[in-house]
């Protein structure tokens, strides 16, 4: 948020200062100077109060949106400013499912219209009379501009997706390797029993569930696409992710990102068994397997085996000496 803020500064500044110079009668200027330090002292009093990155981005959309709906609604002629509203699709669509999304776009849509049918009724629009040339200046600023926001928040989302795998992976299990035995055998008593029995129906679904969910991943290799979800596998098996992941956890005590990493680990341990180091790079070995980020494979190697993937391959040619 704060290198948004120091990158985008000079625009808002530039925009003030042409809204001035062509409608120095109107309030436009005087909306966009007010914006900025609003969006600046916010930035400064949720750090303070420790708020969370989606906290600030959602404030931020809101005060974007209220700004740029103002906007809107004085020089209902500008229809260049929709582009705006890209970036902010990008943002709302790291945070939110796509009803969230779904009701932007209904408020989008009804804010766009909003200014013919309130102009029925009130005049409140101050249509600009711009120049061929000062439009020319404002619609190049605007593309300019968006298409910089676009890169910049792409650019953060792909650092901030690697922060939450990251966090993700610190919480996994570290028995990771190791065989997974069902909760009924781990704790066999009268009670376990008597619970399973109750629910053996249900048991016994989880079971299949979970060894069609193995059967599938270990013919078709699914953990070597990076991007393969446990939507996309839940799909294949003709069952939801909630059911999946219940049969995951408890016929395999495991999870979907653990069960993914298992294999992947495991893959790699056998190209370094089968020397394929000598001849591809590490980078390739871990992709092939499955794993999008060096760092993520890292995290996982070392957590698993102890050591790095460097490490781990000294040790082996030693034992080859």
């Amino acid at each position: 948020m704060k290198n948004f803020i120091l990158f985008t500064s000079p625009f808002y500044f530039f925009m003030g200062c042409f809204y001035f110079i062509v409608d120095p009668e109107g309030i436009g200027y005087l909306i966009i100077f007010s914006f900025f330090p609003c969006v600046v002292a916010g930035w400064m009093i949720g750090l303070k109060k420790k708020l969370s990155f989606k906290v600030l981005t959602t404030m931020y959309v809101v005060a974007y949106s209220i700004f740029q709906y103002s906007f809107y609604l004085i020089y209902n002629s500008v229809l260049i400013q929709a582009l705006y509203y890209i970036p902010v699709f990008l943002i709302l669509n790291y945070h939110y499912k796509m009803r969230t999304l779904i009701l932007w776009a209904i408020y989008i849509m009804i804010s766009f219209l909003s200014p013919f049918l309130l102009s029925r009724y009130i005049n409140i629009s101050h249509p600009l009379q711009l120049s061929r040339t000062e439009d020319m200046v404002q619609n190049i600023s605007t593309i300019i501009t968006v298409l910089f926001c676009i890169f910049f928040v792409l650019h953060y989302l792909k650092i901030f997706n690697k922060i939450k795998e990251n966090k993700i992976l610190q919480i996994q299990n570290e028995n990771l390797l190791q065989p997974q035995v069902p909760a009924a055998d781990i704790h066999p008593n009268n009670a376990a029993i008597t619970t399973v029995n109750k629910s053996k129906p249900y048991q016994d679904k989880f079971d299949e569930l979970y060894q069609n969910a193995i059967k599938c991943l270990e013919e078709k290799k699914l953990w070597q696409d990076p991007s393969f979800s446990l939507n996309q596998l839940a799909e294949m098996l003709n069952t939801n992710r909630t059911y999946l992941s219940k049969a995951l956890k408890e016929k395999g005590n495991t999870n979907f990102n653990n069960l993914l990493n298992h294999y992947r680990i495991k893959q790699v341990l056998e190209d370094f068994d089968s020397m394929e180091h000598k001849n591809y790079k590490i980078s390739s070995i871990f992709q092939k397997a499955g794993f999008a980020y060096q760092a993520s494979f890292n995290r996982v190697f070392k957590q698993v085996t102890g050591c790095t993937a460097t490490e781990y391959l000294q040790q082996q040619e030693k034992y080859e000496v």
